[in-house]
């Protein structure tokens, strides 16, 4: 009886040795955090003017050389963008930093660590400004690789990949555009709670961060502002057919 048990305990221990995910990581495989991103970690990252720091020098993944760019200049791109989650959380990008899936970063092949980009996802025409700290993506015709935030926030995170354009911001440029007018305006709220209850719950529903305000007795939610009035036109129609009917586009917020 004692062999049997013996023997039964010497399986079961190969099994998990055999299960447990090898390497540096916990996770074998990639997924999304058991909570969305707060309206704070869906803020753009803020452009500074940091120099080129460590991550830059050549290297070589899956036996294909990359030389990263040395300095930063005018940069334009399109392709796929992906995202990454919890396998890489809390471990080191490829300049040193920690990665964090909430933080407006991203992971780039050969631009300089860090840098400040602009992507824009094509199929939406949302936009978010990341900072740039580690190298990747390596798969097929990839171009950048969104933190969880950055990539919820635009709409890669429903779809897993789409395709975007991205556009280096340097630290004297502006990546706000000219005129950034429309919003979708709710209102018709007993008081700030209730408003406040169904912004969440849209925001959710829509990948889209809201704001709550109040002016005077009036109880308000507000999606944008947004580039395009088709994009905010698009939103609207949404909103309006989740219950609200008397949402409108304002250019006055």
């Amino acid at each position: 009886m004692a062999i049997w048990a013996k023997f039964t305990l010497l399986c079961v221990t190969l099994v998990l040795v055999s299960c447990a995910p090898s390497g540096r990581y916990s996770q074998r495989h990639d997924s999304a955090p058991i909570r969305p991103p707060t309206q704070l970690e869906l803020t753009d990252a803020v452009v500074t003017n940091e120099p080129v720091g460590r991550g830059n020098n050549p290297y070589q993944v899956f036996g294909k050389h990359y030389t990263p760019m040395k300095q930063r200049g005018s940069f334009s791109q399109t392709g796929t963008a992906s995202w990454y989650g919890k396998k890489f959380h809390g471990h080191l990008t490829s300049n040193g930093e920690i990665y964090d899936m909430y933080a407006m970063s991203a992971a780039h092949k050969t631009l300089p660590l860090p840098s400040f980009v602009k992507v824009t996802n094509l199929a939406n025409n949302r936009s978010v400004v990341v900072r740039v700290n580690d190298r990747g993506p390596f798969h097929q015709d990839r171009i950048i690789d969104l933190s969880y935030s950055a990539a919820f926030k635009i709409g890669v995170y429903d779809t897993g990949t789409a395709k975007v354009k991205i556009d280096v911001i340097l630290p004297n440029q502006s990546s706000e555009p000219t005129k950034s007018v429309y919003k979708v305006l709710l209102t018709g709220f007993k008081n700030h709670r209730e408003a406040q209850e169904s912004g969440k719950g849209l925001s959710l529903m829509l990948n889209q961060p809201s704001k709550t305000n109040t002016k005077g007795n009036e109880h308000r939610v507000v999606f944008g502002p947004f580039d395009q009035h088709e994009e905010a036109k698009s939103l609207l129609k949404t909103v309006q057919s989740f219950g609200f009917p008397d949402a409108v586009i304002t250019e006055s917020e």
